[in-house]
């Protein structure tokens, strides 16, 4: 394997797990965490809590944004070839024009729905008097975060299969390629 293609596949890596811990963990605090705490803490224990967690989350947010955008702007901006010749990043490069329209405007809906998340999940675990009433209200933030967060895996989704009538390449045991 060529130095390209392990950055390639490390940043491809980095970008998923980093995807799956900011998503992971506001759907466990969604869904488990707030109603659970709900149920089982006064209001001063409870908001103890929550500023216990958020002063550890709030280091890993920040963390995790920054992997997310220096791994995603490496997979849109920086073609890396597999064996057979097709691209593995920045995919977009050979795709006729009207491949290319629809990828970006799917790309932007993407970037911009995980600018939205990356906002929301600092204003959650941040501790500034200006995004407090998002930390008051954090039920219905976590819930827009999650509802953020299907729209950039519908897009990435959609963005996979692109471009129209083909799909991406399936490595098999012996590590050809198929399409």
């Amino acid at each position: 394997m060529s130095w390209e293609l392990a950055v390639a596949w490390l940043m491809r890596f980095v970008h998923i797990a980093s995807a799956m811990a900011a998503v992971g963990a506001p759907f466990f605090v969604r869904f488990a965490l707030m109603p659970a705490a709900s149920k089982a803490l006064d209001d001063a224990s409870h908001h103890k809590l929550r500023e216990a967690i958020n002063a550890r989350w709030r280091i890993i947010v920040y963390v995790l944004i920054t992997l997310f955008i220096i791994t995603g702007f490496y997979n849109f901006l920086v073609p890396t070839r597999a064996p057979d010749g097709h691209l593995l990043t920045a995919r977009w490069k050979d795709f006729s024009p009207a491949d290319k329209q629809n990828y970006h405007m799917l790309m932007g809906f993407k970037i911009l729905a995980a600018f939205a998340i990356f906002f929301l999940a600092s204003a959650l675990a941040g501790r500034t008097a200006t995004f407090a009433p998002i930390r008051k209200n954090a039920r219905r933030f976590v819930t827009l975060l999650l509802v953020l967060a299907l729209v950039v895996i519908v897009c990435a989704t959609m963005l996979r299969y692109l471009p129209s009538g083909t799909s991406p390449s399936i490595p098999t045991p012996s590590g050809i390629l198929v399409k």
